[in-house]
């Protein structure tokens, strides 16, 4: 399968705030365990993922994209993937570390 790493900024254009937390209800529009085990381990950046743990889901305010965010082997990073509700298929994916990002403390420094 082939995947789609997105950089920061084409990752952007799929986020919008206020995104709307749907995790407690959000229904599942596709499969994405087959992509989600086709995203190369370089992509991850030393991250492992948490087998089958999506943590939150995120909608577009438009309505079109959803963030699913699946864990890692860290609390603040997550492999984002993107799917586009209108056509049904997954855009690609980012790797949300919110260390990196937003200069967060790791847990261990907590």
């Amino acid at each position: 399968m082939q995947t789609n790493k997105l950089d920061y900024e084409q990752y952007q254009a799929f986020f919008e705030p206020p995104m709307l937390d749907v995790s407690q209800n959000a229904e599942p529009v596709l499969d994405i365990w087959l992509y989600v085990e086709a995203v190369p381990e370089a992509d991850l950046e030393g991250f492992v993922l948490s087998d089958g743990l999506v943590k939150y889901v995120y909608q577009h305010p438009s309505g079109e994209f959803l963030h699913v965010s699946v864990s890692t082997d860290d609390d603040n990073a997550f492999l984002v993937i993107v799917i586009d509700l209108f056509e049904t298929k997954i855009i690609g994916h980012f790797l949300l570390n919110l260390v990196q990002l937003y200069g967060l403390n790791s847990p261990e420094e907590n």
